[in-house]
């Protein structure tokens, strides 16, 4: 019985011994791992016309060859909507272990509101003849879960940053007031599945030490918006009366009739003519006096001479 149980240990010990031996000695046998982050493409905000892009990595340890890459799409009722960038067949190239791939879904204009679940299937196999070695190469895959709500539109959106440019103080030209201009830039991130952004900033202009209000204003420019789910920065300008100094200015952001956010802010307005670059405002930051001026200016003489030639016109006519 010994015997046996001696016989049948040194049998395994041999085997084992020889599959290691084998395996250690080859080294062109790809168990290099591979992987895909983040392994989803999640989004419960589309509507009819969003078009959403998710990055997805394609990862692997030991990029040691090129691999050929095929994809499919499985999700029913929105197969035709899902692209990749890299179309449905690639290679991954030798030497990248990190290689990103962009899926993109165009929700068309007549899509049902509802939900859209399935998966995009990656699987990756040898694109040459095998590695240095004579190994062979292991077939590998992964799964990127699908997850689509088609919804009624969403206006939202987030407020990630804020500035001021440098800006000067207004000037006097032909008789006329032109205000500095305040540039107050925004980084919005749209959050809702239209395009989308602040529709009105509001500045309350104070003395540095916040006890007087001097000025209100509000922007004079249409502001950008931002694309569906995107991020941008985006300017609001705002005339200022204000001369050089430092000023404390309480701002609010719109969205719609809701206030986005409010918040405080330092004004630096300097001398005319000191900021390399500065364009100030034109006509259409004048006050409505001095608009009246230019019209009286410009408008009625051009008039009053369009009326002077249809009298001399009607004359000549009356005299045939």
């Amino acid at each position: 019985m010994k015997k046996l149980l001696h016989h049948r240990l040194g049998r395994f010990i041999f085997t084992l011994t020889a599959v290691l031996a084998m395996l250690l000695g080859n080294a062109g046998v790809a168990l290099a791992g591979f992987g895909i982050t983040p392994p989803y493409v999640n989004n419960d905000r589309l509507t009819r016309g969003t078009v959403y892009t998710q990055q997805i990595n394609l990862v692997r340890s030991d990029p040691n060859q090129d691999l050929q890459t095929d994809i499919t799409v499985n999700v029913p009722g929105a197969d035709d909507w899902v692209s990749v960038d890299r179309g449905l067949s690639f290679i991954l190239p030798k030497g990248q272990q990190l290689v990103p791939i962009n899926i993109t879904v165009r929700v068309p204009a007549n899509a049902e509101y509802k939900e859209y679940r399935g998966a995009v299937r990656i699987r990756t196999s040898a694109a040459g003849p095998p590695p240095p070695g004579g190994g062979v190469t292991i077939a590998l895959g992964a799964q990127v879960d699908v997850d689509l709500k088609v919804v009624d539109k969403i206006y939202d959106f987030n407020v990630r940053r804020i500035r001021i440019s440098d800006l000067e103080a207004g000037r006097t030209k032909w008789g006329l007031y032109f205000p500095g201009k305040i540039r107050f830039a925004m980084t919005i991130e749209n959050t809702g599945n239209t395009a989308f952004g602040p529709t009105k900033v509001h500045f309350d202009l104070y003395d540095n030490n916040m006890e007087n209000l001097l000025e209100s204003d509000d922007n004079t420019n249409s502001i950008e918006k931002v694309p569906a789910f995107g991020t941008k920065e985006v300017i609001a300008e705002l005339p200022t009366h204000l001369g050089q100094g430092l000023y404390k200015a309480k701002f609010t952001i719109y969205k719609n009739e809701e206030i986005a956010q409010q918040g405080q802010i330092t004004v630096s307005i300097a001398p005319p003519g000191t900021v390399p670059g500065y364009e100030g405002y034109g006509f259409d930051g004048l006050s409505v006096t001095d608009k009246m001026k230019v019209l009286a200016v410009f408008v009625v003489p051009v008039v009053l001479v369009i009326f002077l030639v249809y009298l001399f016109v009607l004359r000549r006519k009356r005299r045939r």
